[in-house]
């Protein structure tokens, strides 16, 4: 058992360091309130202010407030419907931070070298509908008599451009890194230059050498293959990602890889947070605008399903952990654990009544801990597939408490709660038999106690 939790724990501790998932993670964690703003938005647009889907379809008198849609729509797009953007911008500031970069200029680097990769090349007449089909071609043929535009799809601007954003993020900062190492590279001004000045010519021979050496493989691959880099990076790797972590199967196996890290005393949420969290937030982000389309949300398990089933009343649904205290428990000292632990539970805070009472390395509890979420993920994802959870699409702030969060995290659904509750239900009549085992080993260890 030792031996395990070592190892376990040295794996965690591999993940924390690694210089890209730490980038990765910490991007998608800078980026959560503009999800957030974007969130707000697709409320507004879709759950208040329309006549179909919303409070305006109840409330006629709400849609008076309908000349405000494009503002909360323009606040969609400027966060959600540019997160690839934004993220690689992140990581490659996350990036050129562990590589000792001190300015924001490996952030641009990395955003520049997406939009040499991702550039569309199509003519005015295209775009105004008026000549032929959009042709999604990175380094495209002159179109005779056709004025030609550059432009970036809100397929590569949203969240299909996500794991493209990601790669050539990192790769653009690390090739950057590579050129600056040599010092022949850099122009050298006179002492007398500003700084900021004499660092940008410094960093103009590097800079170009990098984009030009993106725009060469961007070219190159697209003439070997047929095809641009971002698709390939999406059909290859986003899509089999998504298609493996969106089954039962998948989501699954990350429930119970979270719970095990948590019974070891690692914080599983961030443990798998920088391989989750691009995959999920692309499928919450796709629902999002399936929904917004008037189409189907073609993902059960996304970033909201997880934050709303999974994670919810603190990870291991730790707030049933402090019910079935307050119903099973006998022991005073357990007892007021579960009162110090009942405010942070209702905002999805775990960490006192898993360290406290404790819940790590106790394997009477981590049956319960593991077995909870896994038995709330089941009945939500089948609830969920049988039309009776509404899909969750809408991104709300980890914070929400429970029967909030599934309400407005299903655009307003009431049976998003209400399943919440189920599920809720469901991890107390788990943890009950626990508590009870638990505490009468505390009283055996007590009464051990007495007896020396």
């Amino acid at each position: 058992m030792n031996g395990f939790a070592d190892k376990l724990m040295a794996f965690g501790m591999w993940v924390s360091n690694n210089k890209y998932l730490g980038a990765i993670r910490d991007a998608f964690q800078e980026f959560m309130p503009f999800t957030i703003i974007g969130a707000i938005g697709t409320l507004w647009t879709s759950v208040v202010v329309n006549a179909q889907t919303g409070l305006g379809a109840l409330v006629p008198a709400v849609m008076k407030l309908e000349f405000l849609n494009p503002i909360f729509s323009a606040m969609n797009f400027a966060t959600i419907g540019c997160i690839s953007l934004c993220i690689c911008f992140a990581i490659g500031l996350e990036i050129g931070r562990r590589n000792g970069m001190k300015s924001y200029y490996s952030g641009l680097i990395a955003l520049a070298g997406l939009v040499t990769v991702v550039g569309a090349t199509t003519s005015a007449d295209s775009v105004m509908g008026l000549n032929g089909a959009f042709e999604y071609n990175s380094f495209g043929a002159f179109v005779p008599g056709g004025i030609m535009l550059q432009i970036l799809s809100s397929d590569v601007l949203g969240a299909g451009g996500l794991f493209t954003a990601m790669i050539v993020g990192i790769l653009a900062v690390e090739i950057l890194n590579f050129f600056n190492k040599f010092e022949a590279l850099k122009i050298k001004l006179p002492e007398q230059v500003p700084p900021n000045i004499a660092a940008s010519f410094n960093a103009l021979i590097p800079s170009t050498l990098t984009i030009l050496t993106i725009g060469v493989f961007a070219f190159l691959i697209q003439s070997l293959t047929g095809s641009t880099v971002h698709n390939l990076i999406f059909n290859l790797i986003q899509v089999p990602l998504q298609n493996i972590t969106g089954s039962f199967a998948g989501g699954l196996i990350m429930v119970i890889i979270i719970s095990v890290f948590w019974c070891f005393g690692l914080h599983g949420n961030n443990m798998v947070g920088s391989v989750l969290a691009p995959v999920l937030t692309a499928m919450m982000i796709e629902n999002e605008t399936a929904v917004k389309a008037g189409l189907a949300a073609p993902h059960i398990l996304n970033a909201s399903f997880s934050a709303c089933f999974i994670t919810f009343a603190g990870t291991g649904i730790a707030g049933a952990i402090t019910i079935a205290i307050f119903l099973a428990g006998k022991r005073e000292d357990n007892r007021s654990i579960a009162k110090l632990s009942a405010l942070p539970n209702c905002f999805n805070i775990n960490e006192t009544v898993v360290f406290g009472l404790p819940v790590v390395l106790n394997p009477v509890m981590c049956i319960g801990f593991i077995i909870a979420p896994i038995l709330s993920y089941t009945i939500a994802y089948v609830l969920t597939a049988i039309g009776v959870c509404p899909v969750m699409y809408v991104n709300v702030p980890w914070t929400t408490p429970p029967v909030i969060a599934g309400f407005l995290a299903s655009g307003g659904n009431i049976m998003g709660g209400i399943t919440q509750l189920i599920c809720l239900a469901a991890a107390v009549l788990v943890y009950i038999p626990c508590i009870k085992l638990y505490e009468r080993q505390q009283n055996l260890q007590d009464e051990a106690k007495k007896e020396d």
